[in-house]
């Protein structure tokens, strides 16, 4: 019996299987051509794959980056769109305190004008709690008017209580050093910042406390005595520095201002005293007396914050500027945070005067920062606005102020919006330095893979005529076979 040679068909058969499977696979690399790094995986090109696929992730976090800076330019917007809102209110404002300045408006209009100016000063608080995701947009410190807190000018063991001002007067029992405290609370809007207090408590002395809320930051602990009577020879100068989770410091500045004479004058008792002149609005009171350069307190403050003396006038001079914590009677405390209200408490049996005042804080803490150094990154400066203290149209008197603070408040937009503006410019700069960068990267990409669709078509062609061939040799084995096989028959 005459067969088919099976040597050869399984020769034909298995050529054939190859080549299918080769289309196969052709046919899977070209669709995934669009797929650099599946292509170059199937490829075996592992470099290119690597730098491929770095390239890639790099695209990823610019094309986040990108989103960010379209996010910071909404920011933006609304800090903008909140300016130009207070900047209405403020010109209303300033028309209401204009028309307020009038001696002789009837006590019906003047409460009609102070009710719509009180709403729209509580409009203008409001504006500075917005926030665009959890972000606030205004930060108070960056605000262009700000003023500093007078916690007494003129502040004596002769003050007494007055609600209006904050202070409270009281008596203390079972201590054979104070038999009175005297307290200044008021509320300083932040939870940080710099309190300056310039002290004169005489030979006997007193303790100084500043505390916020429950607090305390600072304290004397003991009598603090200077040189002669509370109102002859020099003050003493502290400058404290505190901030929540910052350690509270202070800055001691002895004085030279004073000598021998008692500045109350004929009259006993002793005026406001301006804090930068020094000038007393009683006309009885005795001008302050020139810098004689004489530091009178010397060996009581020396010894009082136990440190030795440098050689110089002051026996301080090598020590100007020098933060100190807790240094001799002195401690100080963390602030809290947990409100912005301070409290300057003397404990007292004896004559004193203090000059003492807050000063906001200088530097902004409301930076926000877009992109990383890495790639292209912007701060943006933050922007703020005003407080609004101690501004009213109570009176004429106090209306002719408010025109004056108000124009402070609307000059301080321009300046604010100007600050936007550079930020926008920033932005804008830096969002098509990104946009270069993510069109480089990807024509790198492009380069690394232009000839993947190429190469993976010529592989398809040749695999499929691999196939036809294969087929054409197994087909003609077949005919061959059967041919013969119908001769014999």
């Amino acid at each position: 019996m005459i067969g088919i040679d099976t040597s050869t068909l399984n020769k034909a058969s298995v050529s054939m299987h190859r080549s299918t499977n080769g289309v196969q696979n052709a046919v899977g690399r070209l669709l995934n051509s669009g797929n650099s790094s599946k292509s170059l995986l199937d490829g075996g090109d592992t470099g290119g794959l690597s730098m491929v696929s770095r390239l890639g992730a790099e695209n990823r976090s610019k094309s986040q980056l990108a989103k960010s800076m379209q996010n910071a330019v909404t920011y933006i917007q609304m800090q903008e769109a909140g300016l130009r809102k207070a900047l209405a209110i403020y010109e209303r404002m300033s028309d209401l305190a204009s028309k307020a300045m009038d001696p002789l408006l009837s006590e019906k209009v003047r409460a009609e004008l102070n009710a719509e100016f009180t709403s729209l000063k509580a409009d203008s608080l409001s504006i500075r709690k917005d926030s665009f995701q959890g972000q606030i947009l205004y930060d108070d410190i960056a605000a262009y008017v700000k003023e500093n807190i007078s916690f007494g000018e003129g502040f004596t063991e002769s003050s007494v209580t007055d609600p209006s001002i904050g202070l409270t007067v009281g008596t203390i029992t079972g201590n054979p050093d104070y038999n009175k405290y005297y307290e200044f609370e008021k509320d300083v809007l932040f939870t940080s910042g710099d309190f300056k207090m310039e002290v004169n408590g005489g030979g006997n002395g007193e303790r100084y406390i500043i505390k916020q809320g429950n607090s305390t930051i600072f304290d004397t602990v003991n009598k603090w005595a200077t040189a002669g009577t509370a109102y002859t020879y020099d003050f003493d100068r502290f400058d404290i520095k505190f901030a929540p989770g910052s350690t509270t410091t202070f800055t001691f500045t002895p004085q030279s201002r004073g000598n021998n004479q008692d500045v109350r004058g004929a009259n006993g008792t002793i005026g406001k005293i301006d804090p930068d002149t020094l000038e007393s609005d009683d006309p009885d009171d005795i001008a302050p007396p020139i810098d004689n350069g004489i530091y009178d307190n010397k060996s009581k403050y020396l010894a009082n914050l136990g440190l030795s003396d440098d050689g110089t006038s002051s026996g301080m001079g090598t020590r100007t500027g020098e933060k100190f914590t807790n240094q001799g009677q002195i401690n100080t405390g963390e602030a809290s945070g947990e409100t912005t209200r301070l409290t300057l408490r003397v404990e007292a049996n004896s004559i004193f005067q203090i000059r003492a005042s807050y000063s906001t804080p200088t530097e902004p803490s409301n930076y926000v920062d877009v992109g990383d150094s890495s790639n292209s990154s912007v701060t943006l400066d933050p922007v703020g606005l005003g407080l609004m203290q101690n501004v009213s149209i109570d009176t004429a008197n106090d209306a002719a102020d408010a025109v004056s603070s108000l124009a402070k408040e609307i000059e301080g937009i321009g300046v604010q919006l100007a600050t936007l503006g550079a930020n926008m410019t920033e932005l804008e700069v830096a969002e098509e330095r990104l946009n270069n960068q993510v069109f480089l990267t990807e024509s790198g990409i492009s380069r690394l893979t232009s000839d993947i669709l190429v190469d993976e078509s010529t592989r398809l062609a040749k695999e499929q005529i691999r196939l036809q061939s294969s087929q054409a040799l197994l087909a003609q084995a077949f005919s061959l076979s059967e041919n013969i096989l119908n001769t014999l028959l």
